[in-house]
């Protein structure tokens, strides 16, 4: 595959995330917690803050897609293995983590206060764990790329 096909194939993908990102901030975390907390008397008080967790947690997702966005379009002019996207991947690194450092938080909170259900548990554990895969990944991905970039320019100063 070349390069600038490779490039329009993960737009494509970032596209369809951003897509999806909106739809989960808008509609299927809302309908989600509605479901979940609302229909529960118990739980019915964590609805509002639940709605705002989502929308603070989609701020590092929209960021981490931005700069993915970037990456691509290093990409398509054959800029590849630069240690410019290596920082870029280290960054979406951080974001990821952030993410799971937030779900925990809110784990923890769930936990503190008492107030949980077995659905909202599974929801917190299996976007924390994205979220590390993620991380761990990218963070992979960053050093690869540094070490790619170094013998890149190795190779340019080798006659």
């Amino acid at each position: 595959m070349k390069h600038k096909e490779l490039a329009k194939w993960l737009k494509i993908i970032i596209v369809f995330c951003w897509v999806f990102g909106l739809l989960f901030c808008v509609y299927i975390g809302p309908e989600t917690g509605k479901n979940i907390l609302v229909d529960s008397n118990f739980l019915k008080v964590l609805y509002k803050p639940f709605i705002a967790f989502i929308w603070i947690t989609g701020i590092p997702y929209f960021y981490a897609l931005c700069i993915g966005w970037s990456i691509c379009s290093d990409i398509n002019v054959g800029n590849d293995f630069t240690l410019k996207n290596a920082k870029r991947l280290k960054r979406i690194s951080v974001l990821a983590m952030t993410e799971g450092v937030l779900y925990v938080i809110a784990l923890l909170y769930v936990f503190i206060s008492g107030n949980y259900n077995t659905n909202l548990l599974m929801v917190l554990l299996l976007i924390l764990f994205f979220a590390v895969v993620i991380s761990v990944f990218t963070s992979l991905l960053s050093y690869l790329m540094g070490k790619a970039s170094e013998i890149k320019q190795d190779n340019e100063l080798t006659i």
